[in-house]
C-alpha cells in the first residue's frame, strides 16, 4: 500500500521575497494494492504536486509517505534504490517524457537492465512481452518514439512503466488532448489490464467524468486541499460539495456540446 499522511508541499512565488505558497496542504490519503482511485480538480489544484511527490520525484516539506510500512519520504538514495520501481509515473507530454533519439526498444530495455539487471537475450523477450501487453505491434521497436502516433506513445510509456513491474501506476492527466474515441480506447485498454494484473492505479484528471469512469475511491483537490472524497460514487449527484458540483457542470455542458 502506498499511503500519504498530512503531506505539505511548498513552493516560492517568483519575485517574491520570502514568499511561499503551499502547492499541497496537509494531504492525507492512501492507495490501496489492485485498486483503482482518482483525484480529480482543476488546474493548479495540487495535483501534480502531489503526484511528484508520491512518485519520490519531490520530498515533501512536511508530512510522510510510505511504500508498505517502509517511510520512502526519509530515505537516501541508495535506499529509494531498492523501490524506486515500485511506484511509476505517466506524464502528461507521452512525447515530451520520451527520448527521441532512443529507438522503443532502448526505452524499453533501460529499465530492464537498470532494476532486473537482465541479459540480452531476456531484455529482448521481455520487450516483447511489454509490447503485447501494450497492444502495440511488435515492428514497433525499431521505430523512435516520433514515428509513433499521440495513442502509440501513450501506450509506449504505459509499457515503459510495466517494465518495472510496479504496485502502483500513477496517471497524471494522462489523457489530456486525445480525442474522445481515442481516449475510451486508452481507457478501455487500462481498466482491462488492470484488472489482469491487478496494480494499484492512481488517475489525476481534471475530468470528473474520467475519474467516474475509472476509479472506485474519488478524491476532489481545490487549493491544496482534498475537500471531499467518496467511495464508489453512483452518480454525480453524490457529490455535495459547491466545488464538487462545479466539476460536475463542467462535465454535464461538455456532454451537452458533444451531442
Amino acid at each position: 500500500m502506498l499511503k500519504a499522511e498530512h503531506i505539505t508541499k511548498q513552493y516560492q512565488i517568483p519575485g517574491g521575497r520570502h514568499t511561499v505558497f503551499d502547492a499541497v496542504s496537509d494531504v492525507s490519503m492512501e492507495l490501496k494494492d489492485g485498486c483503482v482511485t482518482a483525484i480529480v480538480g482543476e488546474s493548479g489544484s495540487g495535483k501534480s504536486t502531489l503526484a511528484r511527490v508520491l512518485s519520490y520525484v519531490e520530498r515533501p516539506d512536511g508530512g510522510r509517505v510510505f511504500l508498505d510500512g517502509l517511510e520512502v519520504s526519509a530515505c537516501g538514495r541508495k535506499e529509494l534504490r531498492t523501490v524506486r520501481g515500485k511506484v511509476q509515473l505517466v506524464m502528461q507530454n507521452a512525447l515530451g517524457s520520451l527520448d527521441p533519439h532512443q529507438s522503443v526498444a532502448s526505452i524499453l530495455e533501460e529499465p530492464l537492465r537498470l532494476l532486473f539487471h537482465m541479459g540480452t537475450e531476456e531484455r529482448k523477450q521481455r520487450c516483447l512481452e511489454l509490447l503485447d501487453m501494450a497492444r502495440l505491434e511488435r515492428d514497433t521497436l525499431r521505430r523512435r518514439p516520433g514515428e509513433l502516433s499521440g495513442g502509440q506513445q501513450k501506450r509506449l510509456c504505459i509499457a515503459r512503466a510495466l517494465a518495472a513491474q510496479p504496485q502502483h501506476i500513477i496517471f497524471d492527466e494522462s489523457f489530456s488532448g486525445l480525442d474522445v474515441t481515442l481516449k475510451k480506447q486508452v481507457l478501455d485498454f487500462l481498466k482491462e489490464l488492470q484488472t489482469e494484473l491487478q496494480i494499484s492505479f492512481l488517475v489525476i484528471t481534471h475530468d470528473l467524468d474520467t475519474a467516474m469512469y475509472m476509479a472506485g475511491t474519488i478524491h476532489v483537490m481545490r487549493r491544496g486541499k482534498i475537500i471531499e472524497t467518496l467511495k464508489r460514487p453512483r452518480s454525480f449527484s453524490d457529490f455535495q460539495e459547491p466545488y464538487s458540483q462545479e466539476l460536475v457542470k463542467a462535465v454535464r455542458s461538455k456532454r451537452r456540446a458533444l451531442q
